[in-house]
């Protein structure tokens, strides 16, 4: 096997829960699901294949262009694979449970899924597919095991596959990479893509306007947050005096000024300056720079990264932190879902996040 990623967490900081079942959520909104039969859960034998909740109805063959080249799917896939973050979400919520999924760590249950996924699958009638590296969980690609599943598609558009791994996983099945950069995408690239790979592109353009319309609802539900200044960040670790902001471009930022809110003046400058991309790190000493601040919004690893955040001497005195307006999340699914939205997890995470804001805004 060859390691291809970060542990969770570490991707999280560098990209930078148990929630009431949400799949009622894109059943009415997208009329998408109406019950589905997948993979066994950890069985290490192949599947018989997966019941798509609707048929596909485009034509194929379709191909898709990524980093690695071209990739041509002959014919609507129904084994489907997933590697790196995210697709599995997409396709579940295009009516398709994958044969094997990433088995994730932090934040996920003891079998390696995210919350709402196992309730979409669950509420979907159907089996949880096979994890893929259970054991692990290292973000290794486990060749043999794929090979041994027999799938029609894999998909990794959200992953750090390398050309090597991706040549390799190519000669197993039709494999998609991600279209640029690795674990570069956003939820709307992300259900396009999935949605073409498996010829539902009307179906994934009904999921796009349907969440669309939720952050769209939510939004005119409390019109508190229009226009108020927010600084995304991520907590201190153990030893740092840097705090990290991240720039509009993060889907983080993406995700809260859907709902109203503005990034000041001070961080946008902060990212004209940087070449780091979506985040950049600033010395708690020049906090004062940044007094155009009205809340700030972070996630931390732990509670004690949310301590020491809090309780450092300058962060404290930092206007917004002074004023009590700060938020540090440490639900480890509230983060995931914020950190990597997806049509999936979105409804839960705007039902989670948003209430808290509101109280945050009201203080």
């Amino acid at each position: 096997m060859l390691r291809y990623g970060f542990s969770d967490q570490e991707r999280l900081s560098m990209r930078l829960t148990k929630p009431a079942p949400l799949i009622a959520v894109l059943l009415a909104t997208a009329a998408l699901l109406s019950g589905c039969a997948g993979g066994a859960s950890g069985s290490g034998e192949a599947n018989s294949g997966t019941t798509a909740t609707t048929e596909a109805t485009d034509t194929f063959p379709v191909a898709i262009e990524h980093a690695f080249g071209e990739t041509t799917i002959p014919e609507a896939p129904e084994r489907v694979i997933t590697l790196g973050w995210a697709a599995e979400d997409a396709v579940v919520a295009l009516g398709v449970v994958p044969v094997a999924v990433p088995a994730y760590g932090w934040g996920a249950d003891d079998e390696g899924y995210l919350p709402w996924f196992r309730d979409a699958v669950e509420d979907m009638g159907a089996p949880l597919p096979e994890t893929l590296d259970a054991e692990e969980r290292s973000g290794e690609v486990n060749f043999e095991q794929i090979l041994g599943l027999a799938p029609d598609v894999i998909l990794a558009p959200f992953s750090g596959i390398s050309e090597e791994d991706y040549k390799r996983l190519a000669e197993i099945a039709p494999t998609v990479a991600y279209a640029e950069q690795p674990w570069a995408s956003n939820w709307q690239d992300l259900t396009t893509t999935v949605g073409t790979a498996l010829g539902r592109t009307d179906q994934a353009a009904e999921l796009l306007s349907s969440t669309e319309k939720l952050f769209a609802e939510h939004a005119d539900a409390h019109p508190e947050f229009d226009g108020v200044s927010l600084a995304y960040g991520m907590g201190l670790t153990e030893g740092s005096t840097d705090l990290t902001f991240y720039f509009p471009a993060d889907p983080r930022v993406e995700f809260v000024e859907a709902l109203g809110f503005r990034t000041p003046p001070s961080i946008l400058d902060f990212a004209e300056r940087s070449k780091l991309g979506s985040s950049d790190s600033v010395s708690v000493e020049l906090l004062s720079d940044y007094d155009d601040v009205d809340v700030f919004l972070a996630w931390a690893g732990n509670d004690d990264d949310k301590e020491r955040t809090l309780g450092n001497p300058l962060v404290s005195l930092w206007k917004p932190v002074a004023d009590g307006k700060d938020l540090v999340l440490t639900d480890p699914s509230l983060v995931w879902a914020t950190s990597s939205p997806t049509a999936l997890n979105i409804p839960w995470a705007l039902d989670t996040l948003v209430p808290q804001l509101a109280e945050l805004v009201a203080r």
